[in-house]
């Protein structure tokens, strides 16, 4: 007997085949019999119809930051609202262990970084995770049998500095007695299955003090080093995240990943190609990595989205516009410094021109803020705004 029948779903099963009208049994909590509609005839203990509905395998989100969200949200909502079954958490260099026992310090500076540059409230982040762990066995351990979907976690080299290096390691270099120290770490939590390595050198990753984050200041033998360690284990990975992947890799961003692939032999994904038609040379350049890397035996993903990308912004909080170069500094203060700011000609034309000047990168866009469109609003006060353009609401 079946366990379960659904009938009369658009099967799409992600071999690459076309879309089928079927009925599909489960027994035992695995696929038993996927047959023409009204073919199956072995009784089922519970049915659904499901004619007009798609019934594909659930997806793998491959970059996410559900590292702290799991522990008060074990669906990993929305995600599972949307048919992902799959996550890979500790992307851009950024996790929640190791931390170091002799410093508890550790774990609020951990805290507020994530809370910056992910945009997480401070106050779930210290009232939701209990930061008894040290080692990322330990953080694994925790989740383990706590959550209702699968999930995957590299280790963030932002972490592993910290760990090892305190305080030194926003600004510093390693000694070779620390840097065996990470790779001892990193091979540790590998082993104690740890998805691979993260990484950041982007320019928009900041600590809770507005410094630039571990990984920042980690030069290309670093990289390589931990690379390679990556290469030790099986069926493990790389992410990495550059100033150049906001617009156009330079030269010696090309060849760090390739290299660092190629020391590795694992794949390298990195964060997010933004395919533009008013940029078309954007694209060719961002995919040389992909074409080198095939060639020195790596293998690089750019990964992307086939849509034109949606945000929610609010000046109330920490958004994309904060992301501009010379913004932040500004939508950071206090409201009614902020407004004070905003109200000069010469801070609002210098905004302006940092927002439209190469170093934005893909954040030029939001330089011409004045021709979006208001997509859904949430609060009372922007009732009606829904459809209208923002220079126009700006005018009234």
């Amino acid at each position: 007997m079946l366990d379960h029948l659904i009938k009369g779903a658009t099967v799409v099963d992600g071999t690459g085949a076309p879309a089928r009208v079927a009925d599909l049994g489960i027994r035992d909590g695995r696929i038993a019999v996927i047959a023409a509609p009204g073919t199956v005839t072995e009784e089922a203990r519970t049915s659904e119809d499901a004619t007009g509905l798609v019934l594909t395998p659930g997806f793998v989100d491959p970059h996410t930051h559900y590292d702290a969200q799991l522990f008060w949200d074990p669906y990993a909502t929305p995600s599972m609202n949307h048919g992902v079954t799959t996550v890979a958490g500790g992307n851009c260099g950024f996790t929640l262990a190791p931390l170091n026992p002799a410093r508890p310090e550790d774990a609020d500076y951990t805290r507020r970084m994530m809370s910056k540059v992910e945009g997480m409230a401070l106050k779930a982040l210290e009232e939701g995770v209990d930061w008894t762990w040290s080692t990322f066995g330990e953080y694994l351990d925790a989740l383990e049998g706590r959550i209702a979907v699968n999930a995957g976690f590299m280790v963030g080299h932002c972490a592993l500095r910290r760990h090892v290096m305190g305080e030194d390691a926003v600004g510093g270099q390693p000694t070779p007695e620390q840097m065996q120290q990470m790779l001892d770490l990193l091979h540790d939590a590998m082993d104690a299955g740890a998805w691979g390595l993260s990484t950041t050198q982007s320019s928009t990753h900041s600590d809770g003090a507005g410094a630039p984050v571990a990984s920042r200041h980690a030069g290309p033998a670093e990289l390589l080093a931990l690379a390679r360690a990556v290469a030790e284990h099986e069926g493990t990975q790389l992410e990495a995240i550059v100033a150049g992947c906001l617009d156009q890799f330079s030269d010696e961003e090309i060849d760090l990943f390739v290299d660092m692939s190629a020391a590795a032999g694992r794949p390298l994904n990195w964060n997010v190609l933004t395919i533009d038609a008013a940029v078309p040379e954007r694209v060719p350049r961002q995919l040389i990595p992909s074409e080198r890397a095939r060639k020195a035996g790596g293998r690089i993903v750019a990964l992307t989205m086939p849509i034109l990308t949606p945000m929610n912004m609010s000046l109330g909080t920490f958004c994309a516009l904060n992301l501009i170069p010379g913004w932040g500094e500004v939508l950071g203060l206090p409201v009614p410094e902020r407004i004070t700011e905003l109200r000069d000609p010469r801070v609002r034309a210098e905004m302006l021109r940092r927002a439209d000047s190469k170093e934005a990168g893909v954040f030029r866009r939001l330089a011409h803020f004045g021709r979006y469109v208001i997509g859904d609003t949430y609060s009372k006060e922007n009732e009606g705004l829904s459809g209208r353009v923002v220079g126009d609401i700006a005018a009234e």
